[in-house]
């Protein structure tokens, strides 16, 4: 018998090889898919990113100017220090090198990293606005300190600090819920944004587009060359309609009074188009403070300041008008019928309603008057009796008709955006009822005919009454943009947008009407009218105080009201002052009027400029 040799055994070991094989070049092929197809965009960015880096560069926010082309609000450079997540987090070393350059908490640093933090590779702003000392510092140090960046950044300066503080609002850091809405807009975490005022309303227009650098760095972060760059687009510049002088007028007459614990406001208009001539509101913030975000001293002292500087009072507080009002009340007895110009009733000083005695402010009475004269001598019984002869719901209507009781519209906000304007309050019996569950009485018509009861009027709508019958009865809304000048890529400006004029309404009267509203107006800045004193010599101009009652911590206190309008024939300004607690008007608002009509139409005054102190 022959035996044949089992041959199996040398077959195991090729075929174990050639399977060891194959599985290896599958796990190949597999990783290859893996890192070339499946993952391969994103580790391709992940190897650039180790070599090159773009460095983002921030546009200068747009100027905001005067009508005359004066700085509102412009930027200045200052020294930013960015570092590289990634680059931080291999080195972990350099964080407390840092820190102490920057005299930060390490912790504070890596803080700020984490919650800004875009990609590994972009650039987190972690100390602005430091000075040439430690920029030096830490650039010589550059060997220890990979990914670490310095360069000059645009940030906004507000050249007259609080002068403009409501006017031109604020910035302010962006949060997260904005962030979100907002991105599409080019904002990043750690961003700085508009908040308030023109800022918030034009910001999408003043903070221009980005640019960029894109550099190589090597193994340590450090930048070999350049390989291209983007410039950053300025941010449109706007052109205000406002009068820096007739603002620090404005700011200065008022801060006195302020300063005296009587806040207040005043507004200027153009009559013939509804332009802002000047808006100021007293006490006032710097805006400066909330550019790099405000300290917690900083905060407490306008937060705590009793007189409330955040409060924008030309157009975020309703009060009650009292005489200035008496133009609407006179305008709906003439439109209605329910007195002539030449019906003369008898002012004795006081009226009696029942059990309740209402007062002139005149204790003895005006005698016999009309109401050209009613309204040069602010009669207030003349109009308490014409008030009852209209009932609250006319001289609601016609309240409505001068603009009062909604908003004017004005480019302080964007629809949508912070609710900033008050629309105020136009009462009425039914709006009595339904508020305060309560019927409306007889002391309160009379009341309501001389600008009291319920009734609340923001300065620039009073204003706007001013200027609506100044103009003939044309009610504008006003508007503070006058141009916005855009850029291109090359820095090349264009004009994209002029002001128009915008006529909410007009007034539905007839011409003898705003005629006779006009001639009373007159009446007050001549002899024997409540503003006489405060009328500019040569000219023809149109006023009305008022002084209007309000409790405040438990007691009355007189708030001192003037509106007026200048010249008296085609006027190029109309004004509107208040004073919280400033007494009577024709002794605290009409003087400060009378200095911003001045200063507008470039005049010298002389005299005091104080008016009459009944009224």
């Amino acid at each position: 018998m022959i035996n044949i040799p089992d041959k199996q055994p040398d077959m195991i070991r090729p075929r174990m090889m050639m399977t060891f094989i194959l599985a290896g070049l599958l796990a190949i092929i597999g990783r290859l898919w893996y890192l070339q197809i499946a993952h391969g965009d994103e580790l391709l960015d992940a190897s650039l990113g180790n070599q090159n880096r773009l460095i983002r560069r921030l546009p200068p926010r747009g100027q905001i100017q005067d009508r005359f082309g004066r700085v509102m609000a412009t930027s200045r450079d200052q020294i930013v220090v960015s570092v590289v997540p990634e680059e931080l987090r291999k080195n972990p070393a350099m964080l407390p090198l840092l820190a102490g350059m920057l005299q930060l908490p390490s912790f504070t640093i890596q803080e700020i990293v984490d919650a800004n933090k875009i990609s590994s590779f972009d650039p987190v702003r972690i100390a602005e606005d430091i000075d040439v000392n430690t920029a030096t510092e830490i650039e010589e140090q550059h060997m220890n300190l990979p990914g670490v960046i310095i360069e000059s950044e645009p940030i906004r300066y507000y050249p007259d600090g609080q002068m403009f503080g409501h006017l031109l609002g604020q910035m302010g850091q962006i949060q997260d819920v904005e962030l979100k809405a907002r991105r599409s807009e080019g904002y990043r975490p750690g961003d700085y944004c508009g908040k308030l005022g023109l800022e918030r309303a034009y910001d999408s227009l003043l903070r221009g587009q980005d640019g960029g650098r894109k550099i190589q760095v090597d193994a340590r972060g450090r930048m070999r060359r350049e390989l291209g760059s983007t410039a950053p687009v300025p941010g449109s510049t706007l052109t205000l309609s406002i009068d820096k002088d007739v603002q620090k007028v404005a700011c200065n007459e008022l801060a006195a009074w302020a300063a005296k614990g009587k806040p207040g406001a005043a507004v200027a208009l153009d009559p013939q188009t509804g332009a802002v001539i000047a808006m100021v509101s007293v006490p006032s913030y710097d805006p400066n403070l909330f550019v790099r975000g405000i300290t917690a001293k900083d905060w407490k002292g306008i937060s705590e300041n009793p007189l409330k500087p955040q409060i924008n009072r030309a157009v975020g507080s309703a009060y009650a008008p009292g005489s200035t009002f008496k133009m609407i009340t006179a305008s709906a007895g003439l439109e209605t019928g329910s007195i002539s110009p030449e019906e003369r009733i008898f002012c004795a000083g006081k009226i009696s309603l029942g059990k309740w005695t209402k007062r002139c402010h005149k204790a003895s009475g005006h005698g016999s008057v009309n109401m050209h004269t009613a309204l040069a001598q602010s009669c207030d019984v003349y109009f308490y009796r014409l008030g009852q002869r209209l009932g609250p719901d006319r001289i609601a209507q016609y309240a409505r008709y001068y603009g009062l009781g909604k908003q004017t519209g004005i480019d302080l906000v964007r629809a949508g955006d912070l609710q900033v304007e008050r629309a105020g309050n136009v009462p009425t019996p039914a709006w009595k009822e339904k508020r305060y569950h309560q019927k409306w009485v007889g002391g309160e018509t009379v009341d309501y005919a001389i600008g009291q009861a319920m009734l609340g009027c923001t300065p620039l709508q009073m204003c706007n009454v001013a200027a609506a019958i100044g103009n003939g009865g044309t009610l504008y809304r006003p508007q503070l943009v006058k141009t916005i000048i855009d850029f291109d890529m090359q820095e090349k400006p264009h004009v994209s947008h002029t002001m128009q004029p915008i006529i909410l309404h007009k007034l539905p009267f007839s011409s003898s009407t705003i005629d006779r509203m006009a001639d009373g107006m007159r009446a007050v800045m001549e002899p024997g009218g409540t503003a006489a004193h405060d009328a500019i010599p040569g000219m023809l101009m149109a006023g009305k105080t008022g002084t209007a009652q309000m409790r405040q911590h438990g007691q009355m206190i007189n708030n001192a009201w003037f509106v007026g309008y200048a010249p008296l024939i085609h006027p190029t300004i109309a004004v509107c002052v208040f004073v919280e607690g400033g007494g009577h008007g024709g002794v605290t608002a009409a003087p400060i009027g009378r200095k911003m009509i001045g200063a507008f139409m470039h005049l010298k005054l002389t005299g005091s400029g104080q008016g009459s102190s009944t009224d």
